[in-house]
């Protein structure tokens, strides 16, 4: 694994100043994807938390269509994007910052878990994969839904992999150097920009991110371990089974009416 030079800080220190120049999503299609997924699998959903919210890409446009939501991340700078873009729009989220495996809303109960945009890929240990599950599983009601993705085998080992990137804006330039570690099933990027300050000089400041890679089967033994069911596995934006052409899988679990039984 690529050594940590003095000064490289935590992922999303950096990036997220600059997270949303950088994503090219439609937004919009991602939320009517969702909300389809939740009618295909029986749920109108009422309220939403969504853990690993980021800048609130998701969050803001579901409250703007009239959900109860709740927004979680454990990037202080991350949820302060949100909380400016929230204020702008004058929509009232509470935003948590808070690690998801051990998040925690007594009395609450949510019909919709959402974990989005590669968030579970950071949980590099099975154990915190785990705890990530059984406190999700805690956060639901009876009967809710949980829906993630993640970056397929061929987005972490072929895209990424040990690839670099390089992109060019105004007032910011960064780099993007991966490598992947076949036998950990680990993805390291290592970002590296150069951010205009006050003299019109640059600064050159750096991250660190790392994914693993989670296969399905891997998921699947997991539901059946803390009280999911694997209701459905997609290549993302469709409804049609992964394929190995797939950079994104997406997830919905269902919570069993109680843990440990053998149906949904």
């Amino acid at each position: 694994m690529p050594r940590l030079w003095p000064g490289m800080l935590e992922a999303y220190s950096v990036l997220a100043r600059f997270y949303d120049l950088c994503m090219e999503v439609d937004y919009g299609e991602w939320v009517s994807y969702l909300l389809a997924l939740c009618r295909l699998h029986g749920h109108d959903p009422g309220s939403i938390i969504d853990l690993g919210c980021g800048t609130g890409n998701l969050t803001l446009p579901l409250a703007e269509a009239g959900y109860s939501l709740v927004g979680v991340d454990q990037s202080r700078a991350m949820i302060a994007e949100a909380q400016g873009k929230a204020a702008e729009r004058r929509l009232e989220i509470p935003f948590y910052v808070a690690d998801l495996r051990e998040f925690s809303l007594p009395g609450r109960a949510f019909e919709i878990a959402l974990s989005c945009c590669d968030v579970l890929n950071y949980l590099t240990e099975e154990d915190s994969l785990r705890k990530a599950f059984a406190r999700v599983h805690q956060l639901l009601a009876p009967g809710g839904l949980w829906l993630f993705d993640l970056n397929s085998a061929r987005k972490l080992q072929e895209v990424y992999g040990s690839n670099s990137y390089a992109d060019l804006h105004d007032d910011f330039a960064f780099f993007w150097d991966n490598s992947f570690d076949q036998t950990a099933g680990i993805c390291t990027m290592d970002l590296t920009f150069f951010v205009q300050v006050a003299n019109g000089t640059y600064k050159r400041i750096a991250e660190r991110h790392r994914q693993k890679l989670w296969l399905p089967e891997q998921i699947a033994k997991l539901c059946a371990d803390t009280g999911f069911v694997l209701a459905g596995c997609y290549d993302f934006l469709t409804t049609k089974p992964p394929s190995s052409e797939s950079e994104r899988w997406q997830f919905v679990l269902k919570k069993q009416k109680a843990q440990g039984t053998q149906h949904a």
